[in-house]
C-alpha cells in the first residue's frame, strides 16, 4: 500500500471513462507548455527560467504517461502522479510569487492571466485524482489475473 492509494477516488473525467480520460490528461501535458511560450516578451528572470524548466520535466512526464498509459503500466502512471503532484504545489507557490511581482509593478492584466494560470494547477489536482484512480484500477485488474493464475496452477 502505498500513499497513492490514500488519494480520493474519481469515477470518470467529466462523463468519460477513466482510460479515455487519462490519455486527455495527457495530451494536455503535452500541449500545455506551448502557452508558455507567450511568455518570451517578459524580461528573463531566475523566476521565470524556474518555472520553463518545471513545465518541460511536466511536458516529459506527460509523454510518460502516455506510454504508461498505451502499456498498461501502473510504475509509469504512478512516475507521473508523483511529479504531477510535486509540479502542482511548486507551481502554485511561483505563480503566486508571479503575481505579486506583477502586481507589485502594475500590471492588471499579467496579474489576471497569473490568476488564470493558478486555477489551472487546482484544476490539475483533478487530473492527478483521474490518472490515479485509473492507476488503482489497472493494478486491481492486474491482481485479479495474477490470482486466476494461480489458482490455474
Amino acid at each position: 500500500m502505498t500513499a497513492l492509494d490514500d488519494l480520493p477516488n474519481v469515477t470518470s473525467f467529466f462523463g468519460i471513462d477513466l482510460r479515455t480520460g487519462s490519455m486527455i490528461v495527457a495530451a494536455l501535458g503535452i500541449v500545455h507548455p506551448m502557452a508558455y511560450g507567450c511568455s518570451f516578451f517578459i524580461p528573463l528572470s531566475y523566476l521565470l527560467v524556474t518555472i520553463w524548466i518545471l513545465v518541460a520535466l511536466y511536458f516529459a512526464a506527460s509523454i510518460v504517461l502516455f506510454w504508461g498509459l498505451a502499456k498498461d503500466d501502473t510504475i509509469l502512471c504512478a512516475l507521473w502522479i508523483w511529479y504531477a503532484v510535486i509540479f502542482v504545489v511548486l507551481m502554485l507557490m511561483m505563480m503566486m510569487l508571479l503575481a505579486l511581482v506583477f502586481t507589485s509593478r502594475k500590471q492588471r492584466n499579467r496579474v489576471f492571466i497569473v490568476i488564470l494560470g493558478m486555477l489551472w494547477y487546482i484544476l490539475t489536482i483533478y487530473f492527478i485524482l483521474v490518472v490515479n484512480s485509473h492507476r488503482k484500477q489497472l493494478q486491481g485488474s492486474s491482481s485479479n489475473s495474477d490470482e486466476g493464475a494461480d489458482r490455474d496452477t
